[in-house]
């Protein structure tokens, strides 16, 4: 049909769109959330005596309508619509029905059946009824409808709706009470509100123990109505790199790991170590000839080394993705266990040989961070507290030498600890026979707890300045002295197998002025009596001072000691007091 610009055709028909009027109705539309296959059971949803006329009545306060979803279900809860103000129009288009019967157009040919088209469309518009109930209203019948009748269908305003009651809160969970025969009962006795159902209500007397007892669920199992808006988006260091072979769009992570990751990152019992680096490409072309030289000549040296030790070694500013790269071509690392993040040399296993428990590794937390108690990234946090490891600012910052320490690491080698009281306790530590791959490697775990412990107990004493030296005279009250940590370290034997921990209670005890002293944790019962496992607390006074320990084998209270200290000394079975349920108070946590 041709269009002139004023709107008229050439045989002067209207060309723009026909105007309906819309009457004033109150119309209300609900939403329902299912797909209904049936009228009769979408009302039925409403429950039994829905009230539909307080939505189109005038009222103050907006009105809703709860909907069961198991409307033969007593027990089951609904959902409540909420009111939202709209401005659509309902609209009741009417188009011919059509046979079910279909020919070429502008042809003569007989007439065929048209298959696409459901019988309940048909029946439908025989009986010139409603269309658009029981998905009866397929676009694609309604687009052919109206293609095939362009000008004998007809449109009709019904009026507008102002007022729409949608679903869109969450469904709480459902108790299923298929096989529940006491609320089964009481649905069928009770419920209907019948007296001669209510006559032949019972109870069945007694208790009952056995297993599937019947419990009455609650009134709500979630109070959360409002799904919670999860702001799902494409990351942004994905690009399009184009199509593969099969034609599909290849993705690319451009800050993924594998741009970085060259070396083995085991666990401390998979076997056998790694030779080899995973790839020599990449990035790995890329490291400075001179830098790669260094790192081999300090592995020739000594096979493994903790990342800060080994970095400490070399000359010359590098960034951290390259020595990130560098340091996995030379070593590869362990998850955890005695040698846990330590670089280690391809092709050796420290597990092997007891050689090498001198490069065992220790871990220390040494400060929490409060993430979140201020608006300060946790980035900004921990770039605060780690240093740079290209500036080799310190050199011997992986040194331990029991009078400071740096913080630009929580690792430490037993190589590298040069603390004469530290040194001694690990040069008297008998050889372990076996490799305790999970804990204490070459050391037996009594020793090895005790120089995590030392050490421990004095990174916090030189973090609040009360370390004491040996020649003060007099001793310092407040103060922790290599004299007084070796005393409650004697109460624990070198050798034992018991998975057990050294509490710091009594190690930091002349410090408890500072307020140091963690929760007391509930002693473990033994033979119906009461021992207190690895805690040799001796009852010193508030100041804390050193005096001898106890030699009874239990615990005793001291009724004089106004912090209700306890005394432990070691006995012939000191072995049944270390409970296995004590554990570390300082989380190991992995060096960055």
């Amino acid at each position: 049909m041709n269009h002139t610009q004023d709107g008229q055709t050439h045989n002067g028909a209207q060309t723009s769109a026909p105007v309906l009027d819309v009457p004033e109705r109150k119309i209300v539309a609900v939403d329902h959330p299912c797909i209904l296959l049936s009228l009769e059971n979408g009302l039925r949803s409403f429950g039994p005596e829905p009230n539909f006329k307080k939505l189109v009545e005038e009222s103050q306060e907006s009105q809703a309508l709860p909907l069961w979803f198991r409307p033969d279900n007593p027990t089951s809860k609904p959902i409540v619509s909420h009111h939202a103000s709209t401005n659509n129009i309902l609209l009741k288009i009417t188009v011919p029905r059509r046979t079910g019967r279909k020919r070429k157009r502008g042809s003569n040919t007989p007439f065929s059946e048209d298959s696409s088209i459901l019988d309940t469309t048909a029946v439908a518009s025989k009986e010139n009824s409603v269309g658009s109930v029981a998905r009866q209203d397929r676009p694609r019948t309604i687009l052919r409808r109206l293609q095939d009748n362009p000008h004998d269908y007809k449109a009709e305003a019904v009026g507008m709706i102002r007022d729409s009651h949608r679903y869109r809160g969450l469904a709480d969970f459902q108790f299923a009470n298929t096989n529940t025969p006491f609320i089964t009962n009481v649905a069928e006795h009770l419920l209907p509100l019948n007296f001669s159902k209510l006559q032949q209500f019972r109870l069945e007397e007694g208790v009952i123990a056995n297993p599937g007892l019947e419990i009455i669920p609650p009134p709500h199992f979630t109070d959360k109505v409002i799904g919670f808006n999860y702001n799902y988006e494409q990351n942004p260091g994905i690009v399009d790199q184009g199509l593969d072979d099969e034609g599909e769009t290849r993705l690319i992570n451009r800050q993924g790991r594998n741009k970085f990751s060259y070396g083995h990152f085991i666990h401390h019992d998979a076997f056998p170590a790694p030779e080899n680096p995973t790839r020599v490409d990449g990035e790995a072309q890329k490291i400075p000839a001179s830098l790669m030289q260094q790192l081999r000549h300090a592995m020739e040296k000594r096979p493994i080394w903790t990342r800060r030790a080994i970095v400490n070694q070399v000359r010359g500013n590098y960034t951290e993705s390259v020595l990130k790269v560098a340091l996995q071509l030379m070593g590869y690392q362990f998850r955890g266990g005695p040698f846990r993040d330590a670089i280690v040399k391809y092709g050796v296993d420290p597990r092997h040989d007891p050689k090498y428990r001198q490069y065992q590794t220790l871990s220390f937390k040494l400060a929490k961070n409060f993430v979140g108690a201020t608006k300060v990234p946790w980035q900004t946090i921990r770039r605060g507290q780690v240093k740079s490891y290209s500036k080799n600012e310190d050199p011997t910052s992986h040194m331990w030498d029991g009078e400071s320490y740096s913080t630009d690491g929580k690792l430490w080698q037993i190589c590298d600890i040069t603390d004469p009281f530290v040194v001694e306790i690990i040069e008297k530590a008998p050889m372990r026979p076996e490799c305790d791959l999970s804990e204490s490697g070459w050391f037996h775990r009594g020793t090895w707890q005790k120089i995590k412990a030392a050490m421990k107990a004095k990174m916090i004493a030189i973090a609040k300045d009360r370390l004491g030296s040996e020649s003060d005279d007099p001793l310092k009250k407040g103060y922790i002295y290599n004299a007084f940590i070796a005393e409650r370290l004697a109460a624990y034997p070198d050798v034992s197998d018991k998975p057990f921990s050294i509490s710091l209670e009594g190690l930091l005890r002349p410090l408890q002025d500072l307020g140091l002293s963690r929760r007391r944790r509930r002693p473990p019962t033994i033979r119906g009596r009461t021992t207190y496992a690895a805690n040799p607390d001796n009852p010193g006074g508030i100041e804390g001072e050193q005096e001898a320990g106890n030699t009874q084998w239990f615990l005793d209270r001291d009724e004089d000691d106004d912090n209700d200290a306890e005394a432990l000394s070691p006995g012939p079975d000191w072995e049944h007091m270390v409970s296995s349920d004590v554990e570390d108070e300082d989380a190991m946590e992995e060096e960055d």
